[in-house]
Protein backbone atom coordinates (compact mmCIF):
# COMPACT_ATOMS: atom_id res chain seq x y z
CA UNK A 1 0.00 0.00 0.00
CA UNK A 2 1.29 3.43 -0.90
CA UNK A 3 1.54 6.46 1.34
CA UNK A 4 -1.41 8.84 1.50
CA UNK A 5 -0.61 12.56 1.66
CA UNK A 6 -3.52 14.93 2.31
CA UNK A 7 -3.14 18.63 1.59
CA UNK A 8 -5.92 20.32 3.56
CA UNK A 9 -6.83 23.63 5.12
CA UNK A 10 -10.29 25.04 5.80
CA UNK A 11 -9.35 28.42 4.33
CA UNK A 12 -9.44 29.01 0.60
CA UNK A 13 -6.62 30.58 -1.38
CA UNK A 14 -3.76 29.23 0.72
CA UNK A 15 -2.12 27.12 -2.00
CA UNK A 16 -3.56 23.65 -1.35
CA UNK A 17 -3.99 22.78 -5.03
CA UNK A 18 -0.66 24.32 -6.03
CA UNK A 19 1.10 22.37 -3.29
CA UNK A 20 -0.60 19.09 -4.21
CA UNK A 21 0.10 19.44 -7.96
CA UNK A 22 3.75 20.42 -7.43
CA UNK A 23 4.34 17.72 -4.81
CA UNK A 24 2.74 15.07 -7.03
CA UNK A 25 4.82 16.16 -10.03
CA UNK A 26 8.00 16.20 -7.94
CA UNK A 27 7.38 12.68 -6.63
CA UNK A 28 6.67 11.48 -10.16
CA UNK A 29 9.92 13.02 -11.47
CA UNK A 30 11.71 11.13 -8.68
CA UNK A 31 10.22 7.97 -10.27
CA UNK A 32 7.58 7.30 -7.62
CA UNK A 33 4.26 6.13 -9.06
CA UNK A 34 1.90 8.88 -7.91
CA UNK A 35 -1.86 9.33 -8.06
CA UNK A 36 -3.19 12.88 -7.71
CA UNK A 37 -6.84 12.95 -6.65
CA UNK A 38 -8.75 16.13 -7.52
CA UNK A 39 -11.78 16.36 -5.23
CA UNK A 40 -12.42 20.06 -5.86
CA UNK A 41 -15.49 21.05 -7.92
CA UNK A 42 -13.38 23.78 -9.58
CA UNK A 43 -11.10 21.05 -11.05
CA UNK A 44 -7.95 23.18 -10.77
CA UNK A 45 -5.64 20.23 -10.07
CA UNK A 46 -7.06 18.50 -13.15
CA UNK A 47 -6.31 21.47 -15.39
CA UNK A 48 -3.03 22.03 -13.54
CA UNK A 49 -1.64 18.75 -14.86
CA UNK A 50 -2.81 19.45 -18.39
CA UNK A 51 -6.18 17.69 -18.53
CA UNK A 52 -9.17 19.69 -19.75
CA UNK A 53 -11.93 19.20 -17.12
CA UNK A 54 -14.58 19.66 -19.79
CA UNK A 55 -13.21 16.64 -21.68
CA UNK A 56 -13.26 14.33 -18.64
CA UNK A 57 -15.58 11.39 -19.21
CA UNK A 58 -15.65 10.01 -15.64
CA UNK A 59 -14.63 11.94 -12.54
CA UNK A 60 -13.81 11.38 -8.92
CA UNK A 61 -17.46 12.13 -8.12
CA UNK A 62 -18.65 9.20 -10.23
CA UNK A 63 -16.33 7.03 -8.18
CA UNK A 64 -17.52 8.49 -4.88
CA UNK A 65 -21.13 7.87 -5.79
CA UNK A 66 -20.39 4.28 -6.75
CA UNK A 67 -21.05 4.77 -10.47
CA UNK A 68 -17.48 3.80 -11.44
CA UNK A 69 -14.54 1.98 -9.89
CA UNK A 70 -11.45 4.06 -9.15
CA UNK A 71 -9.51 2.17 -11.82
CA UNK A 72 -12.08 3.29 -14.43
CA UNK A 73 -11.69 6.96 -13.50
CA UNK A 74 -7.88 7.28 -13.40
CA UNK A 75 -6.24 8.92 -16.41
CA UNK A 76 -2.59 9.15 -17.42
CA UNK A 77 -0.94 12.56 -17.57
CA UNK A 78 1.92 13.67 -19.82
CA UNK A 79 4.25 13.33 -16.82
CA UNK A 80 5.66 9.81 -16.45
CA UNK A 81 4.64 8.15 -13.14
CA UNK A 82 1.86 10.70 -12.52
CA UNK A 83 -1.74 9.56 -12.82
CA UNK A 84 -4.83 11.62 -12.06
CA UNK A 85 -8.27 10.92 -10.68
CA UNK A 86 -9.84 13.99 -12.30
CA UNK A 87 -12.63 16.30 -11.26
CA UNK A 88 -15.05 18.08 -13.52
CA UNK A 89 -16.30 21.61 -13.12
CA UNK A 90 -19.61 20.77 -11.47
CA UNK A 91 -21.61 23.25 -9.38
CA UNK A 92 -23.61 20.33 -7.98
CA UNK A 93 -20.52 18.44 -6.83
CA UNK A 94 -20.53 20.20 -3.47
CA UNK A 95 -23.84 18.55 -2.63
CA UNK A 96 -22.53 15.22 -3.91
CA UNK A 97 -19.38 15.55 -1.85
CA UNK A 98 -21.34 16.34 1.31
CA UNK A 99 -23.44 13.19 0.85
CA UNK A 100 -20.35 10.98 1.06
CA UNK A 101 -19.46 9.89 4.58
CA UNK A 102 -16.84 7.22 3.85
CA UNK A 103 -15.05 6.54 0.61
CA UNK A 104 -12.15 4.07 0.46
CA UNK A 105 -10.28 5.87 -2.30
CA UNK A 106 -7.35 3.49 -2.57
CA UNK A 107 -9.36 0.24 -2.65
CA UNK A 108 -8.59 -1.72 -5.80
CA UNK A 109 -5.66 0.46 -6.82
CA UNK A 110 -2.22 -1.13 -6.77
CA UNK A 111 1.24 -0.09 -7.84
CA UNK A 112 1.08 3.53 -6.67
CA UNK A 113 3.68 4.76 -4.18
CA UNK A 114 1.86 7.96 -3.22
CA UNK A 115 -1.76 9.14 -3.17
CA UNK A 116 -2.31 12.93 -2.92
Amino acid sequence: MGKIIAVVNQKGGVGKTTTAVNLAASLAVLEHKTLLIDADPQANATSGVGIDPEQVEHSVYDCMLGNNFATEVIVKTDTPNLDLMPATIDPFAIGKRQSITRWPVTRGISGESFFL
